[in-house]
C-alpha cells in the first residue's frame, strides 16, 4: 500500500468520490468492496494468526466496509461477530452490503457481548478477540461520539484488542484531527481513497497507529479537478512531506566553496541566564551546514558558549552599535530563543521587522514579543515558528480552540503574520498561503527544552545556504523530525536531549542517514 503526497479534506474526498462515481456510471458500491478487502487484506497481512475477528459496524458507509469485510471473512471460514448500532441507512451502499452479508448466512448482533461487562471483571468470564474492526464512525463527524457510539468506543479501548480502524479511528475528525471526546485507539488504520489530513496531526496521532493506505484503484489526482474549492474547508493544496521527499531541497557543496558561499548567520538570543538556547540553536545552524554563524548573547554567557563551541562567533547583546554591525553583516538572522521580554527585545524587534533584504526566523521570545504589538506587522521576509501557546497568544485565542484546527490556525497567523508560518506540535504544519504541508517525520523525543531552539537553527541555516522560505521551512522540520526518531530507535526516546542529535542532522543534511 503506497502512502500518498497528497493530502484532501473529507469534504474534497466526498467529492472525488462522487465524481469517480459519474465518470465510470457506477455507484459507490464498488468503493465500498474495494474498502473492505483492503481491510481484509490489512489483517491477513498484520494479524495473521487472527482466531476470532469482532467488528463494530455503525449506520453510515464505513458500516457499510465493515459488512463487507464480514462476508469475506465468513467466506473465508474466518471465526468472526458483526455488532451493529443500529440497521444501515436505507437505499445506501451500506444496506447493500448489509443484505449481501445476511444473504450468505452472515448474523447480526445489537447489543454489546455479555451486555457492556468486559472479560474477567469478577462477574462474567469470557475471552477478548483477537482483532476488533472499528467500523463505527466515519469522515463526517464534527463533535464528540455520544450515547451508544461513546459507550461502544470506551467498551473497545477497554478490551486491550488487536484494533483496525476503517478510514480514520472513531471519534477523530477527519479534516483537522482534533479528538473531541471518545475515541478508538487503533493500532492499524486503514484510510481509504485519500489521505485524510486529521490522520497526520493534533491529537489524532496518539489514536492511529501505523497508517496504511489504499487508493481503492483510483488517482484521485484525475478527479481532484472537477472540485469546486469553494465547497471545501480549505481552499488550500496540502501534501504530506516525508525527509525522502526533501532530499532535493539539501544544500550542495561544490570544490570551489569557501566560507562565505555557505551563508552568514547571525542569532539574537540568549539573555542572561538563558544561554543554552542560543548555544543549542547556533550549534544546530553550524551543523546544518552555516558557513559562519555568530551569536549576539548577553556579555556573561560569551565564555561559556566558546568553551562549548569555539567555532562561534559573539557579539554583546547590550551593545547596540555591535548589534546594528552584525545585524547588517548577517545573510539571514534567528531571534528569539532565550532573549526573554523587554525594552531591548522590543527595540530589536522594532529594527529588524524594517530589514527588506535580510530573512529572519521568529521564535520563541520574539513571538511572545510580537504577539504584543499593537501595530501591523505583517512581513513576507520571514518564518514564524510558533507552538500552540504561542500561536493562541498571536492569534488572540486560546489553546484549545487552536487544537480543534490547527490547519485554520496555521493560515490566520499566514493572514496576520505574513511569510512562512511552522505551526510546531505532532503533524508540525506549514503554510505560505499557497500551500499546506504536513510533516510526517517526528518523536515524542522532541518533547524538551531546547528542542525549538535546535529546529531554527536548522532554518536559519538553510535559509543561509540559499533555499527560499517554504524549503528551508520544510526540509528544515523534516530533518529535524527524522533525526530525533532516528536517535530515539537506538537510545529511547524519554532522555533525549537536543545536542544529542547534533550528529544525526549532519547526517541528514548529507543525505547519510
Amino acid at each position: 500500500m503506497a502512502f500518498p503526497k497528497d493530502v484532501y479534506p473529507a469534504d474534497e474526498v466526498k467529492l472525488i468520490e462522487k465524481a469517480y462515481a459519474s465518470v465510470h456510471n457506477s455507484d459507490c458500491y464498488d468503493l465500498m468492496v474495494k474498502a473492505g478487502k483492503s481491510v481484509y487484506e490489512a489483517i491477513a497481512e498484520y494479524a495473521p494468526s487472527a482466531k476470532d475477528v469482532w467488528i463494530f459496524c455503525g449506520k453510515g458507509n464505513n458500516g457499510g466496509d465493515g459488512y463487507v469485510l464480514a462476508k469475506m471473512l465468513l467466506e473465508s471460514g474466518v471465526s468472526h461477530r458483526v455488532f451493529a448500532i443500529d440497521n444501515p441507512h436505507p437505499q445506501t451502499e451500506a444496506e447493500t452490503a448489509f443484505e449481501n452479508y445476511l444473504k450468505v448466512g452472515g448474523h447480526i448482533e445489537y447489543d454489546l457481548p455479555n451486555k457492556g461487562q468486559l472479560p474477567n471483571d469478577g462477574i462474567v468470564e469470557y475471552t477478548a478477540p483477537s482483532v476488533i474492526v472499528d467500523a463505527l464512525l466515519g469522515t463526517g463527524i464534527e463533535s464528540a461520539p455520544a450515547g451508544a457510539y461513546a459507550k461502544w468506543i470506551m467498551y473497545i479501548n477497554q478490551l486491550h484488542s488487536y484494533v483496525f480502524s476503517v478510514d480514520i479511528p472513531s471519534g477523530v475528525v477527519a479534516d483537522t484531527g482534533y479528538v473531541p471526546g471518545a475515541c478508538i485507539r487503533a493500532d492499524i488504520t486503514v484510510c481509504m481513497l485519500a489521505l485524510k489530513p486529521g490522520l497526520l496531526t493534533g491529537d489524532a496521532v496518539d489514536y492511529t497507529g501505523k497508517i496504511l493506505f489504499s487508493s481503492l484503484g483510483v488517482n484521485t489526482n484525475d478527479y481532484a479537478s472537477v472540485i469546486d474549492k469553494d465547497l471545501t474547508k480549505y481552499a488550500l493544496p496540502i501534501q504530506n512531506i516525508s525527509y525522502e521527499d526533501v532530499k532535493t531541497n539539501l544544500p550542495v557543496r561544490y570544490k570551489s566553496f569557501n566560507k562565505g558561499d555557505s551563508g552568514k548567520v547571525l542569532i539574537i538570543a540568549g539573555a542572561k541566564g538563558m544561554g543554552g538556547a542560543a548555544i543549542i540553536c547556533a550549534s544546530a545552524a553550524l551543523r546544518a551546514g552555516a558557513g559562519l554563524a555568530k551569536v549576539a548573547m548577553d556579555d556573561t554567557n560569551i565564555s561559556p558558549m566558546l568553551a562549548n563551541r569555539p567555532e562561534l562567533m559573539s557579539v554583546d547583546l547590550n551593545n547596540e552599535e555591535e548589534l546594528a554591525r552584525a545585524i547588517k553583516w548577517a545573510d539571514v538572522i534567528a531571534v528569539g530563543p532565550g532573549l526573554g521580554i523587554n525594552e531591548r527585545t522590543y527595540k530589536i524587534l522594532d529594527y529588524i521587522s524594517n530589514l527588506e533584504d535580510t530573512p529572519v526566523v521568529y521564535d520563541a521570545d520574539a513571538l511572545n514579543a510580537l504577539s504584543t504589538f499593537e501595530q501591523n506587522y505583517y512581513n513576507e521576509n520571514r518564518v514564524i515558528t510558533p507552538h500552540l501557546g504561542e500561536a493562541a497568544r498571536l492569534l488572540g485565542c486560546s489553546i484549545d480552540d487552536l487544537s480543534q484546527d490547527r490547519l485554520s490556525g496555521a493560515y490566520k497567523l499566514w493572514q496576520k503574520y505574513g511569510g512562512v508560518v511552522l505551526l510546531k506540535g505532532a503533524g508540525t504544519i506549514i503554510c505560505d498561503g499557497q500551500s499546506f504541508s504536513i510533516i510526517r517525520e517526528g518523536s515524542p523525543a522532541l518533547a524538551t527544552g531546547g528542542s525549538g531552539d535546535l529546529l531554527t537553527g536548522i532554518i536559519v541555516s538553510l535559509l543561509g545556504q540559499g533555499l527560499s522560505l517554504k524549503d528551508a521551512s520544510v526540509t528544515a522540520a523534516a530533518i529535524h523530525g527524522k533525526a530525533a526518531s532516528l536517535y530515539a530507535r537506538e537510545h529511547g526516546i524519554i532522555g533525549t536531549l537536543p545536542m544529542d542529535l547534533l550528529s544525526n542532522i549532519q547526517g541528514l543534511i548529507n543525505g547519510k542517514l
